[in-house]
């Protein structure tokens, strides 16, 4: 009789073998049976330590073998390949396509077929070993003929593993079901291939004769575990505790290794995020290192490069990637008016911060305007646990210390404009009158009105008097002056600048200029003072001062100016010529009316360079709140170096005297005349008497006398005389002033002035005041020696004595 016999399959996963039995056989018959079992497919996963598919592509190969059995011997045996492929998708899950059977059991046999010769025909030379991973809806089936059913039972942990390496490195896997089963006859091919799909058999009469036993259904599948080396990605704290890993990442994360040398490289290692948060923390990198317990060679640079070529020892294959663990914090930010209210809601904000951190936030802006136009400021920050007397200002930089949750309260007032006034000297614009709080400076609020009267007349803080001129508004119309004294800006939104312009009333004052000396060599230095006095009764101010086109351009310019109020500092003023042509301000200086203070000396030197007797005239000015510009002059004159200027005192005197320098003379016997030595002057030099008498009622005279010429003990004959022809007697016009100029009065006769210390003789006279000049000619100056005169080598020298006499 026969019975169609339903299929089950038996699915085995892992790089191994996979065993299939089915055993069949009907209910008690000699006769033969036939028997159909259709193809199935069961699956192979060959996964690593973790489960997860092992991460290089493999190829696998089987055999599927079929025979009878007549308890004695085996017969009717034939094998053929496996058919394998991969699942689509999959680098190392294979579906064996198992063949269907259709055969004739002969009553006494067994009919049985397997899967054997499973291989891995892949090298793994470093997997040390294939074991059972899982077996997942394994199911053993029995066919019982005389219920016309099928019983099922999981049997998951009744899979055996056996994996032998064969010499190239590849693997042979035989999978064993065992458990609540039938026995199975052993011995022979049973011991070759160790594998069965199923097992039927036809006639006898024992318990399991005529029914059809199984393993593995369709679909079914095992996987085998192929142990080998592997790096290990751990996500750990400075503690190294593990902790949840940035998004996209996966903590402990198994990487197989199964060839040397492999090459290891992070998938996404680069990407690693600096920071991320995760269930209320804030993770911070910190680095990476490579094998367990070498955190000293942490790598801290961000973004990592995380590879090496992979060992076989796990725990050194080990990445372990560091990351700081703080709890997210919560900062809020408010912002409130001076009297801790909330300004707008809609500005509030927060963030999060790691505890630990510092956070330096600054407002948003700091200038805000409200749903109502109002503006508002920043004035400075404090923490909501802290009174409004803690706050700092707003060039503090914020700084919190985050060791909880904290509110940052950001305080802010209505804007506030500042209003600038200053009274300023109407002659520029821009000078500050001297006086107390000047500028001042106030505040008011946005859009309020500025109004007020300027005052007439201000007295400054040298007791000046100043008069109003009219107020300007700089911020918002530079350079117009309204001369009425109420002044109104309205609706201020700005900062603003008032000038009030105010003109100081005029005084008087005396000037006055001194050298020291007068006179100089060409070259020399002149020490110039002047004292300005205040005679009027408002202080001096506004002052500048320049000299006039009437200095001299023999005087150079001074390159400092130094002004000293009396009872008060010195202060300097380095000049340029320019400046000292132009004019320049006396900064400062202001000289009070009246007491005994009510001067300033004004000192500063420089050269003179001219002719002989040249005069160099000097002049100053000086400009400032006075009804016109004062001036000062004087002169320098320069000296004469053959005649010495006497600086004679008074009214009448003798200004020059020659010197007269007769050189070598030699010794003759016979009278002779010698004229004066030009050798022994300057180029250009003329003897002559210069003298003044501006005091004579009925005229002067000049006179002179000539002691006796002597060298030591010696001396010359008393009949040695001096010689003078043809004086030219000029008088000294514009006296002191640069356009000094000379004008004939008379010619003056021979006079000859004997040496004997006693006769006196007349050059010339007249009745008139004024400067004179007496002058001759080199060659008309004479000295007249007897015969065999003087010793040779012997220097001889005799006094003048030049007398100007007045009547008066």
């Amino acid at each position: 009789m026969r019975k169609k016999m339903k299929e089950a399959t038996v699915l085995l996963t892992m790089m191994a073998g996979v065993i299939f039995g089915l055993i069949g056989l009907p209910q008690n018959s000699e006769a033969d049976q036939h028997f159909s079992y259709p193809a199935q497919t069961l699956y192979a996963e060959m996964v690593n330590k973790q489960g997860e598919e092992f991460t290089k592509p493999l190829d696998m190969g089987a055999t599927v073998v079929s025979w009878r059995f007549n308890g004695y011997t085996m017969d009717s045996i034939t094998s053929s390949p496996l058919t394998i492929t991969k699942v689509s998708g999959k680098n190392n899950v294979f579906a064996f396509h198992v063949p269907a059977v259709s055969v004739t059991v002969p009553a006494g046999y067994e009919r049985s077929q397997a899967i054997a010769d499973i291989k891995i025909t892949t090298p793994l030379p470093i997997v040390s070993s294939i074991t059972k991973y899982s077996v997942s809806s394994y199911y053993y089936s029995k066919y019982t003929a005389s219920t016309n059913s099928w019983e099922h039972s999981d049997l998951p942990g009744s899979m055996q593993v056996q994996s032998t390496k064969q010499g190239d490195n590849t693997w042979h896997i035989t999978l064993t079901p065992s458990g609540n089963i039938p026995s199975l006859p052993s011995g022979g091919i049973l011991n070759q291939y160790g594998m069965r799909r199923f097992y039927y058999r036809e006639g006898g009469s024992g318990p399991n004769d005529g029914n059809i036993y199984a393993w593995g259904s369709e679909g079914d599948s095992v996987k085998l575990q192929l142990n080998a080396p592997q790096v290990r990605e751990m996500f750990e704290d400075d503690n190294g505790a593990a902790i949840p890993p940035p998004s996209g990442y996966v903590n402990d994360n198994y990487i197989d290794v199964y060839e040397q040398p492999q090459s290891y490289s992070m998938k996404n290692g680069s990407s690693l995020p600096k920071t991320y948060t995760d269930s209320g923390y804030i993770y911070t990198y910190k680095g990476w290192y490579k094998g367990k317990g070498n955190k000293g060679s942490m790598n801290p640079t961000h973004p990592p490069s995380i590879g090496f070529n992979a060992g076989l020892v796990d725990t050194q294959n080990e990445v372990h990637i560091v990351y700081n663990k703080r709890a997210i914090r919560t900062v809020n930010k408010h912002y409130i008016n001076t009297s801790s209210g909330i300004i707008d809601p809609s500005w509030n904000t927060s963030e999060t911060i790691a505890d630990g951190e510092t956070f330096t936030g600054n407002p948003s802006s700091t200038s805000k305007t409200d749903s109502s136009g109002a503006h508002w400021t920043y004035q400075g920050w404090k923490l909501s646990t802290e009174p409004m007397s803690a706050m700092r200002s707003s060039f503090t930089p914020i700084s919190v210390l985050i060791d909880g949750n904290k509110t940052v309260q950001y305080v802010f007032r209505k804007q506030q404009h500042t209003i600038t006034e200053k009274w300023v000297d109407q002659a520029d614009g821009s000078t500050l009158v001297p006086m107390a709080v000047n500028p001042k400076t106030s505040t008011m609020d946005d859009n309020d009105n500025f109004t007020g009267t300027a005052s007439a007349t201000i007295t400054d803080t040298h007791g000046a008097l100043w008069d109003f001129v009219g107020w300007e508004n700089v911020t918002n119309a530079p350079g117009m002056v309204n001369p009425s004294a109420t002044y109104a800006v309205n609706n201020v939104k700005g900062g603003k600048e008032i000038r009030y312009h105010y003109k100081a009333r005029n005084t008087t004052a005396t000037l006055d200029l001194k050298p020291t000396p007068q006179v100089t060599d060409s070259g020399g230095t002149v020490n110039w003072s002047s004292r300005l006095t205040n005679t009027g009764s408002s202080a001096l101010n506004n002052l500048k001062l320049k000299a006039t086109s009437n200095w001299a351009t023999g005087l150079s310019t001074p390159t400092k100016v130094t002004v000293t109020p009396a009872g008060g500092a010195p202060q300097d003023f380095t000049i340029s010529p320019s400046d000292w042509v132009s004019g320049f301000n006396l900064t400062g200086i202001n000289i009070p009316s009246g007491g005994v203070n009510n001067y300033a000396d004004i000192t500063f030197t420089d050269t003179a360079t001219g002719a002989v007797n040249q005069v160099l005239p000097a002049e100053i000015e000086v400009t400032g709140n006075m009804a016109s510009p004062i001036t000062a002059e004087n002169f320098v004159r320069i000296d004469d170096p053959d005649e010495p200027n006497l600086k004679p005192s008074g009214n009448a005197g003798l200004i020059n005297i020659p010197d007269f320098r007769f050189g070598d003379v030699e010794v003759k016997p016979f009278a002779q005349k010698k004229t004066l030595d030009a050798a022994s002057y300057q180029s250009g030099y003329l003897p002559y008497v210069r003298f003044m008498d501006n005091e004579s009622n009925f005229g002067w005279d000049l006179t002179v006398k000539l002691g006796q010429f002597t060298s030591g003990s010696k001396t010359l004959p008393a009949t040695t005389t001096i010689t003078l022809r043809n004086g030219i007697l000029m008088d000294v016009q514009n006296y002191n002033k640069f356009n000094e100029s000379f004008g004939l009065v008379k010619h003056e006769g021979t006079k000859v002035i004997p040496a004997d210390g006693a006769t006196t003789v007349q050059l010339t006279d007249n009745t008139a005041r004024g400067v004179y000049h007496l002058e001759y000619a080199l060659n008309n100056v004479e000295l007249d020696l007897m015969a065999h005169s003087g010793i040779a080598g012997l220097d001889y020298e005799a006094d003048m004595d030049w007398t100007l006499t007045t009547s008066i």
